[in-house]
């Protein structure tokens, strides 16, 4: 990821959803529930002495509170030193003002900044990712707005694939009922691609990714990545574009 958009490299330590992200249905309903496992993973990522904690992809709020109130716990013990928190939700790519739970984006953001300001959490950033460019750069004027004020970041990365996660969802052979949403026939139509934006392999090409990481940034984003699908020249590009912004 690039941090405003180049710093010192730091180690992040992946804080993941316990279940499929894709389906919030099947993350269990109590916030207690997910703590033990959650405390685990946190521990053995501060064990290895990461720089940021980085839970990513979730789908619900009450992850992230989980996650929250378990390093919170650890942090009541005294055991390890707390390195800043980056929380990131992945969001329905037709309709990105909502996550895949569809419990509305901002709030969701408005219960974690709470949340962790009430147990004194260094939350460092609150984002999106894991949907199309197109959904990601929707959602992160909600952010930007939601982080006024404070001084919480904004990260944003999305996906590569023409393939959205949508669809992807819409031709599993599984029910898709549960807080999934509708499939939108025309999820693609809401997008700004062209064919001349993908590969034959179905692949988002380098310089057209490079293009909505310079909307996210015109959005507010200052932390910007790649995710399902990136790849290095994917970033190397965004990485340019970004210099050549800045410089500009």
């Amino acid at each position: 990821m690039l941090t405003r958009y180049f710093a010192l490299l730091r180690q992040k330590g992946c804080v993941p959803p316990l279940t499929e992200c894709y389906f919030s249905r099947k993350v269990p309903t109590s916030v207690n529930d997910l703590m033990p496992e959650y405390t685990t993973i946190v521990s053995t990522l501060l064990d290895c002495k990461v720089d940021i904690l980085l839970a990513e992809t979730l789908s619900t709020t009450r992850e992230a509170l989980a996650i929250l109130r378990s390093v919170s716990g650890i942090q009541k013990m005294g055991t390890h030193h707390i390195p800043p928190l980056w929380i990131s939700f992945t969001i329905h790519d037709d309709r990105p003002t909502k996550l895949r739970s569809d419990e509305p984006l901002d709030t969701a953001c408005q219960n974690i900044i709470q949340e962790a300001s009430s147990l004194d959490l260094p939350l460092e950033a609150i984002g999106v990712n894991c949907a199309t460019p197109n959904a990601i750069s929707s959602a992160v004027p909600i952010l930007t707005k939601m982080v006024e004020g404070t001084n919480i970041k904004v990260c944003a990365y999305g996906n590569c694939f023409r393939t959205t996660t949508s669809e992807w969802i819409h031709s599993l052979d599984e029910d898709s009922k549960g807080g999934e949403g509708s499939f939108a026939t025309d999820v693609m139509k809401q997008t700004t691609y062209c064919a001349e934006d993908f590969d034959k392999e179905g692949y988002l090409l380098p310089d057209a990714y490079a293009k909505f990481a310079s909307e996210f940034v015109q959005k507010g984003a200052t932390i910007i990545g790649g995710c399902c699908g990136s790849r290095p020249k994917h970033m190397y590009k965004v990485a340019s574009a970004l210099k050549h912004d800045q410089e500009s």
